[in-house]
């Protein structure tokens, strides 16, 4: 569809994208009863839960531990009952998910929901029950793009399944909703699209560098312990580093492998794909940097998600993850670590 009002302003609003987004959808429901119970609907159907369908949603309600939910509802008499987290791009916070569950499980809640593009739905559900397996959570009754965790419903929708309930409703019985409805449709479609995100003041602090040249120290210092491990025979004899428009490569020899440690934007916007700056590759010999069929079928087995395509040879590449709140040297030990693993997988 064509650019809407909202989208082309965009540029112009304070907030970021799922502000915006989180906004616009809360005004659109709470502007209409009809339309918060199909709002309602949606969530009860997705979650796999009843709850009252009378429920109001309200924006950023913070909890005792800080953690601030893009929209929380409540029932009739008031309770917290759901709890709904918007994404485009941006990453999971720290409170996300398992601050938010706890809160619910507190006031006795229901569900937690998150909303997303349908292009990173399968990565973020993912990363989300991993966050809460790495803390103890018990998950069961797994369906889909939903799960009971420690008996608190959580669930995973796409814009588009929000906006065309929305739109479908809305044409019978609040047909004067249709124009706000099809500008949150344009905004959306706008994020999830190339277009360029303004500039925060902020974003042009020189910290910004300080902080994008942490990507090229990690992949440095990653290719120096690759060579220091005993346990390996590693080296980069006769090969440069190599920067490029979308980042940075090492080249490197790793038990008679031609191998390449890369830090790629492109890589790291795809929507597809792991959410992750760092990427690893190698290929069948010494000789080349070629990887043969039988390398690539093996490597096709991985999730989807987690392999990345690089070069005229599409060189199929697996994502590597960075440990947070981690000092240089452990950030570069845990992704050789997953380096080394990954290449006794495919070897075995």
């Amino acid at each position: 569809m064509a650019g809407t009002l909202l989208a082309h302003l965009y540029s112009r609003i304070n907030g970021s994208q799922e502000d915006v987004a989180t906004a616009a959808l809360q005004y659109i429901i709470s502007s209409s009863s009809e339309l918060n119970r199909a709002f309602n609907k949606l969530l009860s159907d997705t979650a796999k839960i009843d709850f009252d369908p009378d429920t109001r949603y309200s924006l950023q309600s913070v909890g005792k531990n800080k953690e601030r939910p893009d929209m929380s509802g409540a029932d009739s008499s008031g309770n917290e009952i759901i709890l709904c987290e918007m994404k485009f791009y941006a990453g999971l916070t720290s409170n996300q998910p398992n601050a938010y569950l706890d809160r619910l499980k507190d006031e006795e809640g229901k569900a937690l929901v998150f909303v997303c593009p349908e292009q990173r739905k399968v990565y973020l559900w993912d990363e989300i029950k991993n966050r809460c397996r790495k803390e103890g959570k018990t998950l069961t009754d797994e369906d889909g793009y939903r799960v009971t965790v420690d008996g608190v419903a959580m669930a995973l929708v796409t814009w588009a399944q929000v906006i065309e309930g929305l739109q479908r409703v809305a044409s019978s019985v609040a047909v004067e909703s249709l124009f706000d409805i099809s500008e949150l449709e344009g905004f959306c479609e706008m994020m999830d699209s190339t277009a360029f995100i303004p500039f925060r003041a902020e974003d042009l602090s020189p910290d910004v560098q300080r902080s994008e040249e942490r990507y090229f120290q990690v992949i440095d210092r990653l290719c120096e312990m690759l060579k220091a491990n005993k346990a390996i025979n590693a080296d980069t004899k006769n090969l440069r580093a190599t920067p490029t428009r979308t980042g940075y490569n090492r080249y490197i020899w790793i038990n008679d492998h031609g191998s390449g440690l890369v830090f790629d934007r492109k890589a790291w916007m795809n929507k597809s794909s792991a959410e992750t700056p760092f990427w690893f590759y190698f290929c069948d010999g010494k000789d080349c940097y070629i990887q043969s069929e039988d390398l690539k079928t093996k490597l096709k087995k991985l999730p989807a998600y987690e392999i990345e395509y690089f070069g005229n040879d599409n060189k199929i590449a697996v994502a590597l993850y960075a440990p947070v709140n981690a000092q240089l040297d452990e950030i570069a030990e845990s992704l050789m670590a997953q380096i080394i693993d990954y290449m006794k997988k495919i070897e075995a």
